[in-house]
């Protein structure tokens, strides 16, 4: 076991304690340095399973933190407000949900007329 694996058991051990099971957190810093001596062990064609035994942890965690990409990050942006157009001109929207736009209000009659 090298130097870098062994540091990371110490410090797992530190963060869990006494604790035991499948129910273990580990923290993002300590899952960070796992997936990086992970990946460094997997090209050198060390199996994903015997990587986790070395480490301490279970393989089916090592599976998924090797899968899942780093949680984005919010960042601020900048909203601005438009103008809201005002429109002239009515909008008819049926109980079928057809949506009738760019007729004048006697365009719209003459087309409630022709339709009933």
């Amino acid at each position: 076991m090298d130097a870098v694996v062994r540091r990371f058991r110490q410090d797992a051990a530190l963060h869990l304690g006494q604790r035991t099971g499948t129910a273990i957190r580990y923290t993002p810093a300590l899952r960070r340095r796992a997936v990086t001596i992970a990946r460094k062990r997997r090209d050198a064609g060390v199996a994903v399973a015997a990587v986790a035994r070395e480490l301490g942890v279970r393989p089916q965690a090592l599976r998924l933190w090797l899968q899942s990409p780093a949680r984005p990050r919010l960042r601020r942006v900048a909203i601005a407000t438009a103008p809201v157009a005002t429109v002239d001109r009515p909008v008819l929207v049926t109980p079928q949900g057809f949506r009738v736009e760019g007729l004048g209000a006697a365009g719209l009659v003459a087309l409630l007329r022709a339709l009933v």
